[in-house]
């Protein structure tokens, strides 16, 4: 099995799954070279996200900056 890795989401999962992969791609296609607002990092995310994954999963952890 491939391992999907990006900025939006972080690992994706079921990737053994069709509609899983062209979801994956349409992600990658839609995706824009941003800095993340958090972290500062030059990322590639989707126009209406502000904070990459690793942020994000901070902040659903109560680690927020």
């Amino acid at each position: 099995m491939v391992t999907y890795y990006d900025d939006n989401f972080g690992e994706w999962e079921d990737t053994d799954d069709p509609d899983v992969v062209e979801f994956y791609e349409q992600v990658q296609r839609e995706s824009v070279e941003k800095e993340c607002a958090d972290c500062g990092r030059v990322v590639m995310l989707r126009p209406q996200y502000g904070i990459c994954n690793s942020c994000a999963e901070k902040h659903e952890n109560g680690l927020a900056y």
